[in-house]
């Protein structure tokens, strides 16, 4: 009897073990995202100077993505107050989606540039690598 009591105290413990060990590891997961850039980095294997000047692209874009996503954000609030006009066919807000579509594909084509300018610091491979990671992360996206 005592054995078989001994034996479910061992497998209440391993269990309670294992638990704690799959929560840690899971609340580490998300307290640490990997950021893409830095993924890509590290894809592509960079060697100084190309990260220096992949440096300064990075800086350009980020300053265009914060711009065009603040009009993007505004361009979504207007969105909110001609919804509460409560007609679907109002022209407040076939407007206001309209503009935040114009934003939408700015911000894509932006992306699609800096994309390009990142390869042109890259020898060929990485660049061939670059596009092909490009084009797997769209075909994986929703």
């Amino acid at each position: 009897m005592k054995s078989i009591i001994g034996f479910f105290i061992i497998v209440i413990v391993v269990a309670a073990v294992a638990s704690f060990c799959t929560m840690h590891w899971v609340a580490a997961r998300k307290a640490s995202p990997i950021d893409p850039h830095d993924w890509i980095h590290q894809q592509l294997q960079l060697t100084p100077a190309q990260h220096t000047a992949l440096d300064s692209i990075e800086m350009k874009f980020q300053a265009k993505r914060s711009l065009l996503t603040g009009q993007l954000r505004e361009a979504n609030h207007e969105l909110a107050l001609a919804l509460a006009e409560g007609k679907a066919d109002s022209p407040k807000i076939s407007a206001a989606v309209e503009k935040s579509h114009h934003f939408m594909g700015e911000l894509q084509m932006l992306s699609i540039e800096h994309l390009f300018a990142m390869r042109q610091e890259l020898n060929p491979q990485q660049g061939d690598k670059l596009l092909r990671l490009a084009q797997q992360a769209l075909q994986d996206s929703p």
